[in-house]
C-alpha cells in the first residue's frame, strides 16, 4: 500500500482531483477569485445545511474533488499562471486551454488595470519579498504585468469554444448588479434558485462586509491547508487587507491621464472586444 506522503501517493491524489473535478472557476489573480469563492461558499452552505463555509478545495483521501448536495464537482484554479519566471511568450493553448478540454468552465475577467493595481498592492504589502517597484514598471514587468494578462486572455477568447461549456463572469457586472450576476452564476452551474438565500448570500459578501470579517480574522479556512482565505496584512494599514478597495476604475487613483491613456490605447489593440474593455467593444 502507497504510503500517503509518497510521491506516487501525491501524483495519483492530484490526477484524481482532475479528473473528478467537472467545473473550475479560472481567472488572473485580482479578478474577482476570493469574491466570487466567498459568496458561493456561503450560498452552498446556506443550501445544504453545512456547518462550515466550503471553499471549494477539498477532496477525499484519494484526491477526488470534494462535491455538496447540489452543483458540480467544483474548483478554483489560476492555472497555469506562476509568478516566478513565466512570461507571456510562455503561454499556448496547450498549457492554457488543454487542460480544461473536458471540463466546464467559468471564466473570471475584469479590467486589466483594476487588476494589475490589486496585484502590485499585493505584492508590496502582502507577499515577501514581492515585487517592489514602481506600478507603471510592473504594468511592464514580463512575469507580473500587462502582457501576461493580455495573452492569458487571448488565448480564452480564441479558445472558449472547446471546452465543454463555457460561461465568461465580468468583474464590473458583479458589482453593478450582484444579484442578477450570481443568479445567472447559479444558473449556470445548475444550483437551485431560492431567492432569500441568494440575497443573504449576495449580502454577505458586500465587500464591506467581508472587510469586517477578514480584520476580525475569524474568515473561513481552506479545508485543504488550513489557512484562512483572507491572506492579510497588516490590518492597521488599508492597503495590505485582501479585500482592500472592490471599486470598478480605481486605477485612476494611481496612475497618471497620459499613463491611463497609452495604456488604453495598448488594450484597445490587444484585448479582444468579447470582455468588453477596449473602445472597440462600444
Amino acid at each position: 500500500m502507497l504510503s500517503p506522503r509518497s510521491l506516487p501517493a501525491r501524483i495519483l491524489r492530484k490526477l484524481n482531483h482532475h479528473r473528478t473535478t467537472e467545473l473550475y472557476f479560472v481567472g488572473f489573480p485580482k479578478t474577482g477569485n476570493t469574491w466570487m469563492r466567498y459568496m458561493l461558499g456561503r450560498y452552498v452552505q446556506l443550501l445544504c445545511g453545512l456547518p462550515r463555509m466550503p471553499l471549494f478545495d477539498g477532496a477525499d483521501g484519494l484526491g477526488r474533488c470534494e462535491r455538496f448536495c447540489s452543483g458540480p464537482a467544483m474548483h478554483f484554479t489560476h492555472r497555469p499562471l506562476l509568478w516566478q519566471s513565466q512570461k507571456a511568450s510562455d503561454l499556448d493553448y496547450n498549457n492554457v486551454i488543454r487542460p480544461f478540454a473536458e471540463k466546464r468552465v467559468v471564466l473570471l475577467v475584469r479590467h486589466p488595470l483594476d487588476a494589475l493595481v490589486s496585484l502590485w498592492m499585493q505584492q508590496i504589502h502582502r507577499v515577501k519579498d514581492g515585487y517592489t517597484d514602481a506600478l507603471t514598471d510592473m504594468i511592464e514587468n514580463p512575469v507580473l504585468g500587462i502582457e501576461k494578462f493580455f495573452r492569458f486572455y487571448e488565448l480564452w477568447s480564441e479558445y472558449s469554444g472547446h471546452v465543454k461549456e463555457f460561461m465568461l463572469v465580468r468583474y464590473e457586472d458583479m458589482r453593478v448588479e450582484p444579484l442578477s450576476a450570481f443568479a445567472d452564476v447559479l444558473e449556470f452551474l445548475a444550483i437551485p434558485l431560492h431567492e432569500e438565500l441568494l440575497q443573504q448570500a449576495v449580502a454577505e459578501s458586500d465587500f464591506e462586509n467581508m472587510k469586517k470579517v477578514e480584520m476580525s480574522g475569524k474568515g473561513p479556512s481552506y479545508k485543504s491547508s488550513g489557512l484562512n482565505i483572507f491572506a492579510s496584512g497588516d490590518n492597521g494599514n488599508a492597503d495590505s487587507l485582501h479585500v482592500r478597495r472592490g471599486q470598478v476604475g480605481g486605477y485612476v487613483d494611481y496612475l497618471t491621464p497620459e499613463e491611463i491613456g497609452i495604456l488604453q490605447c495598448r488594450i484597445d489593440g490587444r484585448l479582444p472586444t468579447t470582455f468588453g474593455y477596449s473602445r472597440r467593444s462600444d
